[in-house]
């Protein structure tokens, strides 16, 4: 049996503008059957970007249709007492519903999550919303500007001597679909089993603050607070560097063989041992970037891309829009799929964000025209719904993943995050690592250490391995030795799931390929995560988040308003990827629980990259341009932008999106004494005017706390937000109130440590951080003799022949920068000796951990 994952299952998608909509057409794509609900006067969605002229207006939008294909729409009055009769009858016949209301309005309605799911008990109500259902900012406004300063990531982007930076484009808003897709699979796959519905409760703050897996370790191990690095970095670092044609990015992973970029480039001076390593470069910047923009002037970034990629270094290039649909990888992945509009046009549209090989992911119907298929969805209501029967008596509200096994093979992030979201689901995750080669987040370059101490056990004492391998077991396995092969094999066999970021020659190589795991275990789920897929003329070319960042285009339209293309934030490729993975194998155990088979799960996180900037895509299809980079502003809202505030660094943000707006913001202006010309009173002046607006604003904050000034303007109805680092994510009271850092007692002498949980809350069912990372090798002995049934002898022996170890059989210097070079570089700009103490981890008399 194959075809579509979530056949049967419908989706009602009562949300607006990108998220929701987003999510309830990722689950489309899927196989649910999707039934859009808009007001009479269509979806907000509907004039976003680029917009075809010549169109009808209300489907003019060539955004809208991108994320709203799969649905059949229908427009309901949901202020008349028939529309909401309607509505109720839609929810009973519905197994999932995505709505993005402002906290309370549904309720307001008769519509709470709890009266929904009366009327259905298996229902999974999934609430999208910017800073989630409950907390002090519940009902404050937000943009993806605000969303992005308030999340932290705009603290590590950007220059030190300038202002913070955020991601181009709407990436709060797709990040939030995408994690809002996963978390409703989740709850169904919970709901379908027990019979007992749920609410997701999901902040996209929240989901931007999970990308900060690193950021927040480095205050709560070391009380440091990141900021923003100089503008001249390391030229290994991955920012993009000038060529005669584009701009290159080249990553040093760790220590680097310095005699390979001296063939790459033909020049001697990179074998010189102060290039060899992130410390001594770092006393080197100057020379090193002058050496690198030499070498690199007179060739096209492309040329340099492919011959380093074929090298196997680390490489990327900044690509755009045109670049991105001439893309022979993308072409050779069947990315981009050519579809009609019956409003007129055809596009190339992204498609497929995963390949799954039993149930692909298709493109069925175009979006719908605004109220296309009321008459029919309505015809349909005519036939009374099936009763759902409530869960049998004393039925229990488990774990999405209770009793499921995860064998994690992967190393860095992507993966190893995902696999620890399974585990925070119920999973029982065994982390599989290599007795030769330790997993970065153990001894790495970004790798954060307690208390910045090295000396002592670190591999176990690293900040971002606690995180993303919060809850696993680890199983140290030689999969050189025959042996190894053979416990592995013996491993499938008892799991469910098997996740890696292997190159794609790797479990070939090892007899593993997929026809080999079918024949252990039919019912296998095997995610397969690469930088650029397995299969194309790319798919053996290595990447890291970094430099994937601006090969996949979002670097193009990220930067200084005039400046060159710019990185954000840390890996932003990784947790895309992560979050997508996640969908795609709830997906994939929902088909097997209807067929009874597993399947491969083939993720590139390339192509998921490029799938998140559809603006600068189809803008260029329609009309040969593409988006510019802006900085922090906004085309159409002025003002919209980060400005200075009282402190030192300290910078707040706002958008004004409504006249009325502008008039609030101009009237509190003018009461601190700054007069407001009433000729800016239209968005049409205000865009014209931009820089004397932005001057006006800029004279006003400086005058404020940034947090002040969120308040007041939150007040009246202005999103706005301080663009808040590492510690004040952390001391957040927001963020407190909703939980979102656990508390999780890890081993001494780490003790008790905040630690960033999931950026949405289920209402039936606790999902918490299960324990700590584990050790080294901890549970292999345990996991032979409890799960395989060896005996002491055979684990013995196994473990004498190193084919299971409990320390590794290599060892190299640890090369992460210590707290002096990471200041000097700005890269951190102050750290709290009492942080213990601000997290409440201490006892400040004693400094012990409580």
């Amino acid at each position: 049996m194959s075809g579509s994952a979530l056949q049967g299952v419908r989706v009602l998608d009562l949300g607006q503008g990108i998220a929701g909509p987003f999510a309830a057409r990722l689950l489309g794509d899927f196989g649910a059957e999707v039934i859009k609900v808009e007001p009479p006067g269509g979806d907000e969605a509907r004039q976003l970007p680029p917009l075809m002229p010549d169109a009808p207006e209300a489907e003019r939008s060539l955004l809208f249709r991108y994320i709203n294909w799969n649905k059949r729409g229908i427009t309901l009055d949901l202020e008349s007492p028939e529309g909401r009769r309607t509505l109720q009858d839609l929810v009973r016949r519905s197994d999932i519903v995505i709505e993005s209301f402002p906290p309370g309005t549904l309720a307001g309605m008769g519509f709470s999550s709890e009266q929904m799911i009366a009327w259905q008990p298996r229902l999974v109500v999934t609430s999208v919303t910017d800073f989630g259902q409950t907390g002090p900012y519940a009902h404050y406004a937000g943009s993806d500007l605000v969303l992005q300063a308030m999340s932290g990531i705009m603290q590590i982007s950007g220059e030190a001597d300038r202002a913070p930076l955020k991601h181009g484009l709407s990436q709060a808003y797709f990040c939030g679909g995408l994690n809002a897709a996963y978390a409703s699979l989740a709850a169904f796959h919970a709901a379908e089993r027990d019979g007992i519905g749920d609410h997701v409760d999901l902040s996209i703050q929240e989901c931007l603050i999970s990308e900060l897996v690193i950021s927040e370790t480095y205050y709560s191990f070391m009380g440091a607070v990141q900021g923003r690095r100089y503008a001249v970095e390391d030229p290994f670092s991955g920012a993009p560097i000038p060529t005669r044609k584009g701009y290159i990015a080249i990553q040093a992973g760790g220590s680097m063989p310095p005699q390979v970029y001296a063939d790459l480039f033909g020049n001697e001076a990179f074998r010189d041992p102060k290039f060899a390593s992130n410390r001594q470069r770092a006393l080197h910047l100057q020379e090193a970037s002058a050496l690198m923009r030499s070498c690199v002037k007179d060739r096209d970034a492309k040329d340099i891309f492919l011959d380093g990629s074929r090298r196997r270094l680390l490489m990327g290039m900044v690509q755009t829009a045109p670049d991105l649909l001439a893309c022979e990888q993308l072409a050779a992945r069947d990315f981009f799929a050519e579809l009609s509009h019956p409003a007129g046009g055809t596009f190339r549209y992204p498609v497929e964000l995963a390949k799954l090989s039993a149930t692909p992911v298709s493109v069925r119907r175009p979006a719908p025209l605004l109220g296309e298929h009321t008459a029919e969805v309505l015809a349909e209501l005519a036939t009374p719904a099936a009763e759902v029967a409530p869960a049998p008596a004393g039925a229990r509200a488990r774990l999405p993943l209770e009793g499921l096994r995860v064998l994690d093979m992967a190393t860095v992030v992507a993966v190893p995050y995902m696999a620890a979201l399974l585990g925070d689901l119920g999973a029982e995750v065994i982390k599989i690592e290599a007795p030769h080669k330790l997993d970065p987040t153990r001894q790495g370059v970004l790798t954060t250490y307690l208390d910045n101490d090295t000396r002592v056990d670190a591999i176990n004492r690293s900040g971002i391995w606690q995180v993303v391998n919060r809850g696993k077991q680890s199983l140290v396995l030689d999969m050189s030795q025959p042996e190894g092969k053979a416990i592995f094999r013996d491993l499938v066999a008892k799991s469910d799931i098997i996740v890696d970021n292997f190159p794609p020659r790797v479990m070939a190589a090892w007899g593993l390929d997929h026809d080999a795991l079918k024949a252990i275990n039919p019912g296998i789920i095997w995610l397969t995560n690469t930088g650029y897929g397995s299969t194309g003329p790319w798919r053996n070319f290595p990447s890291q988040g970094t430099t994937l960042e601006v090969t996949m285009g979002i670097a193009s339209y990220s930067g200084y308003r005039g400046g060159k293309p710019s990185k954000v934030g840390h890996s932003y490729p990784d947790f895309l990827a992560c979050w997508i993975g996640l969908a795609a194998l709830f997906a994939a155990l929902r088909h097997r629980r209807l067929a009874g088979e597993g399947q491969r799960i083939d993720l590139g996180m390339y192509q998921v990259g490029v799938a998140m900037i559809p603006e600068a895509l189809l803008q260029y299809q329609l009309d040969g341009t593409e988006p510019q980079r802006i900085g922090n502003e906004h085309e159409e809202y002025v003002p919209s932008d980060a400005f200075p505030c009282r402190g030192d660094d300290r910078w707040v943000t706002l958008t004004v999106k409504t006249d009325s707006q502008w008039q609030a913001l101009a009237a509190l202006m003018a009461r601190d004494g700054i007069a407001v010309d009433p000729g800016l009173g239209t968005a049409v002046a205000r865009r014209e005017r931009r820089a004397e607006v932005n001057d006006l604003v800029g004279r006003w904050t400086p005058l404020r706390d940034g947090l002040a000034v969120m308040r007041l303007l939150q007040e009246h109805g202005v999103a706005s937000g301080p663009v808040f680092s590492n510690r004040d994510l952390l001391l957040n009271d927001h963020l407190a109130a909703r939980g979102f850092y656990e508390r999780v007692r890890l081993p001494e002498p780490m003790g008790l440590r905040p630690m960033m949980g999931r950026p949405w809350k289920l209402s039936r069912r606790l999902v918490k951080v299960g324990k700590p990372a584990p050790r080294y090798g901890e549970d292999g002995p345990q996991i032979l003799r409890d799960l395989l049934g060896l005996d002491a002898s055979q684990i013995e022996r196994l473990l004498a022949d190193r084919v299971v170890c409990l320390a590794p059989t290599v060892s190299k210097p640890i090369d992460a920068m210590g707290i002096a070079e990471l200041l000097r570089l700005k890269a951190i700009h102050d750290v709290d000796k009492d942080y213990r103490e601000k997290l409440g981890i201490a006892d400040a008399a004693t400094n012990a951990v409580v």
